[in-house]
């Protein structure tokens, strides 16, 4: 994804707040700052989407799913008036000790691009409010929102791209 130019930005508030959504957008797949999602989960062989590198408690594959239940979490805070977050971590993770098939894994990564497509939608829609307080919310806005979720994003692909490295399976 190209960033959009800073020559673009005006001194009209509109012209700003249409910027702030693009660079938002955008910094969910920024690879100058972090190695994007499509490149760590890409490639990926099926006999090594389970496996627990020595020393490690994640699989790729929890990653992947924790990852795909996180944005799922940050949209419906936004989109829903007194949301409830699952539990944690059982509303957040699957059983450690839980595997994916390859039907499993095609439909975590299609769910986790479909959450992705859905939250960048809410945030580039100018009908979109990103700095009031999120009703029936603890104060939490939808810039909020998005900043946690690109904040927590980046930290759980560091995981998974240290995985992959110690799996064998990345290369710089």
């Amino acid at each position: 994804m190209t960033l959009p130019s800073q020559s673009s930005h005006s001194a009209n508030p509109a012209d700003s707040e249409i910027l702030l959504r693009q660079q938002l957008v955008a910094s969910f797949h920024d690879e100058r700052v972090h190695a994007a999602f499509e490149k760590i989960f890409a490639g990926i062989p099926s006999n090594l989407r389970n496996a627990k590198p020595a020393g490690q408690t994640f699989t790729l594959w929890r990653l992947l799913v924790h990852l795909r239940l996180c944005v799922v979490d940050f949209l419906d805070a936004c989109r829903i008036p007194g949301y409830v977050e699952p539990p944690v971590p059982e509303g957040f993770w699957p059983d450690e000790n839980a595997a994916a098939d390859d039907a499993a894994w095609e439909e975590d990564l299609a769910g986790y691009h479909a959450a992705m497509r859905e939250f960048e939608a809410l945030l580039l829609d100018p009908s979109t409010d990103l700095f009031s307080p999120i009703p029936d919310s603890d104060g939490r806005t939808i810039l909020r929102q998005a900043l946690g979720c690109l904040d927590h994003n980046a930290y759980h692909l560091g995981q998974a791209l240290l995985l992959r490295r110690l799996l064998g399976i990345w290369s710089d």
